[in-house]
């Protein structure tokens, strides 16, 4: 059963923390890390697959290589979590075409990003979910390639872009779960560092909405 789910996490600059969600997963699931950091190889002495970018080509990366691996379920992983097994495990079971451990509601009422509703390892059916951890099935990420395509590499909003495609072409929930997480330390890279972060997240709900 977990040999149908993929891992596929991103590493930009914390390779420190990319070793250790490897560790956490070899054996478990197969695994693959797409390094975004043009300046710096990724290398491992593990039996996973590798894709060193020559070029950062942002979130959006983490999707377009889905549909490059033959496992019917894929979990996106954000380099700063680790999300038990079985609590992914869990995620499959739910027989969604998306479903995550964190989302976001109150679209039709908020002004602003930062005023949306959280919503962190509960079960709650969302506006859209953030890309800390997603398990898709890929049979459901076919169905959206083409308009997925369309919007190639975005600076933000990958996890936005996908909900609402789920949602147009499937009436896909996206629902969030409880789920056991440990958290990795963020340092100073991370998107949300950057002050326009937000309102970049928040340009791509509106055009997602319209």
């Amino acid at each position: 059963m977990l040999d149908q789910i993929r891992v596929i996490v991103l590493n930009y600059k914390r390779p420190e923390n990319v070793n250790k969600i490897i560790k956490a997963y070899h054996g478990i699931f197969p695994i693959t890390v797409i390094n975004n950091n043009p300046d710096t190889s990724f290398e491992t002495n593990l039996p996973i697959d590798i894709i060193n970018n020559k070029e950062n080509r942002m979130c959006m990366e983490r999707w377009k290589r889905c549909y490059e691996f033959p496992e019917p379920f894929k979990f996106v992983l954000d380099d700063d979590l680790i999300v038990s097994p079985k609590s992914i495990a869990r995620m499959r079971r739910a027989r969604q075409h998306i479903v995550g451990i964190y989302g976001k509601s109150g679209v039709k009422t908020a002004s602003s990003y930062l005023g949306l509703k959280d919503h962190w390892c509960e079960n709650y059916e969302c506006d859209f979910l953030v890309g800390s951890g997603i398990l898709v099935r890929q049979e459901s990420l076919d169905v959206i390639k083409d308009e997925l395509d369309v919007w190639g590499y975005p600076e933000r909003g990958d996890d936005i872009i996908l909900s609402y495609l789920m949602k147009k072409h499937l009436g896909a929930w996206r629902r969030t779960i409880k789920a056991d997480v440990i958290s990795l330390p963020e340092g100073d890279v991370g998107l949300n560092k950057d002050p326009s972060h937000f309102t970049k997240r928040w340009e791509v709900l509106q055009e997602c909405l319209n």
